[in-house]
């Protein structure tokens, strides 16, 4: 099959690079260049490298593709467009184009988990498994007929950055699975229940500050998903990584004490049980260990950390 892919995030890499291995990959549309560094250098995004790297013609248009990108793609005689974490919702343009249905991968199990952010809000709800969908894109996010779902296991230690991973090798097994199907005429599509949707919203900054009025399980889902989490200790914003669940019998009334800040880790309590971490950082330094960390910085046995954090994760629609 002649396929154009779209793609900004380095989820799509894997499904990109099984398309070029077994069809004809025409194209790979992806977000233009972005300033990064220091010196604010415009760099591609890992996508558009792939594709500079291994001689695919890349097309980066600004917004929303427009009729020269559809133009294009005709030229090149493109019969399918596959779309995954590609960053804005796409016009008839695109969605009406070609002999097949445009398709999506999506990384949640549809219905639930519409939206931005599906992978770090299954895990910072908890969440023991997710998936990838492969739909049919409708006008409307995410709420297109599905032909296919693959079921992944986020285990307890898993983070966004593994189970991204997990969810990028799935999408590759998605498509070597159904593609053949679609071209033969195969592939069946059913609606989905839009009774049982769920939407993850647009993640911020805002969303790894910690309320210790949780549980400690999840607060550590919460930093496996956001990949560390932040509080406020005497004006500073400090950040801690990787932390174990520790005391997990015990209820506390003063939510946010520390109760113990030295060599052998920070624990703070929470509504159940307590967290222990083990690497911290505070703003404009590296992350330590916490032998290093508190043998140049100390904090106060017994003091609470205050903070509220009570916006859900999830959006209505």
């Amino acid at each position: 099959m002649k396929i154009a892919f779209m793609a900004s995030d380095p989820i799509a890499l894997k499904p990109i690079e099984f398309v070029r291995n077994n069809h004809d990959l025409l194209c790979v549309i992806s977000n233009p260049d972005k300033p990064k560094g220091r010196g604010k250098k415009l760099s591609p995004n890992e996508v558009s490298q792939w594709a500079l790297d291994n001689g695919v013609e890349l097309l980066r248009p600004v917004g929303k593709p427009d009729d020269f990108v559809v133009a294009r793609l005709r030229e090149l005689g493109v019969e399918l467009i596959i779309v995954m974490a590609y960053g804005c919702i796409l016009k008839d343009n695109i969605l009406k184009y070609g002999k097949y249905p445009c398709l999506n991968l999506h990384a949640s199990i549809l219905p639930e988990l519409r939206g931005a952010s599906p992978i770090e809000t299954a895990i910072a709800l908890g969440k023991d498994k997710t998936g990838v969908s492969l739909m049919a894109i409708s006008p409307a996010m995410d709420e297109g007929d599905v032909a296919d779902v693959c079921e992944v296991e986020i285990s307890y230690s898993d983070t966004s950055k593994t189970l991204r991973e997990k969810i990028s090798e799935a999408s590759a097994k998605v498509l070597e699975k159904n593609l053949p199907l679609l071209e033969n005429g195969e592939l069946k599509f059913l609606p989905q229940d839009s009774s049982k949707a769920t939407y993850a919203r647009k993640l911020s900054k805002q969303d790894m500050y910690l309320d210790f009025r949780k549980s400690a399980e999840e607060l550590r889902n919460r930093i496996r998903a956001f990949g560390a989490g932040i509080f406020i200790y005497e004006n500073e914003a400090i950040k801690i990584f990787d932390v174990d669940v520790v005391r997990n019998e015990e209820m506390f009334s003063d939510c946010g004490k520390i109760l113990e800040a030295s060599s052998n880790g920070l624990v703070i309590a929470c509504s159940h049980g307590a967290i222990l971490a083990k690497k911290l950082q505070r703003p404009c330094c590296k992350v330590m260990n916490d032998k290093d960390f508190f043998a140049g910085f100390k904090m106060n046995k017994d003091f609470i950390i205050t903070s509220e954090n009570n916006v859900s994760l999830l959006r209505n629609t």
